[in-house]
């Protein structure tokens, strides 16, 4: 049973990851993509990502520190990705944060598509646009927004800000084989230290709260 604040958006369509992956490999057959733009690049990135998924599934390993931080405070928690088949972050990270959630009792990840999902996207929005994949942590019991993550690694970011400033010129092609390459090498170690900052924040905040205080 989804926990919801009564505030906030009706979740459409929510899919457990296993769900989305078969999603993902049925629009791949049919030579379609999440969305109703259904261009030839998105449909390319959409059978690229497949492969991408698979690739981080086979490789990621979590952190002792956040595995042990989450088995620690086993919190009731909702997690919500946003996100869309097409999109090459969301394939890079999705996998690990499924693998992430899986090792926590308390955490019950739901994927939803970010097109027909736009009031509870635009609650989380990057320098105003619906950049994806965004990740949002709610109490499981009270549906209160715990934290919001994304749309990528801080490390992965500042490479992508400190590339663009060096190669102005630089075309789409050219930053996309770059950004995957990072992804790559990253081996999502810096989107685990991205979410062991965030969850060590709540509970040093929640540790000076009157109700945690013995």
């Amino acid at each position: 049973m989804i926990s919801q604040d009564i505030n906030s958006p009706a979740l459409v369509n929510p899919l457990s990851y296993e769900s989305y992956k078969a999603l993902v490999d049925e629009l791949v057959q049919q030579q379609k993509t999440t969305g109703e733009e259904q261009t030839a690049e998105r449909i390319a990135f959409t059978k690229l990502n497949q492969q991408r998924m698979k690739r981080v599934e086979k490789q990621f390993s979590l952190r002792p520190e956040l595995g042990h931080l989450l088995q620690e405070h086993q919190s009731r928690w909702n997690w919500r990705v946003l996100v869309e088949a097409w999109c090459g972050d969301g394939a890079q990270l999705l996998p690990a944060i499924a693998a992430i959630a899986a090792e926590a009792p308390g955490i019950e990840l739901t994927i939803l598509l970010r097109d027909e999902n736009p009031q509870l996207m635009d609650t989380c929005l990057t320098n105003g646009s619906r950049a994806i994949p965004i990740l949002i942590c709610e109490d499981a019991e009270t549906g209160e927004r715990v934290f919001t993550w994304g749309p990528r690694p801080k490390a992965i970011q500042e490479k992508v800000l400190q590339f663009k400033a060096e190669n102005p010129g630089a075309d789409h092609e050219a930053f996309v084989l770059q950004l995957h390459t990072w992804y790559a090498k990253d081996r999502s170690l810096s989107l685990q230290q991205d979410l062991l900052e965030k969850i060590q924040e709540v509970f040093a905040v929640r540790a000076y709260e009157p109700e945690y205080c013995i």
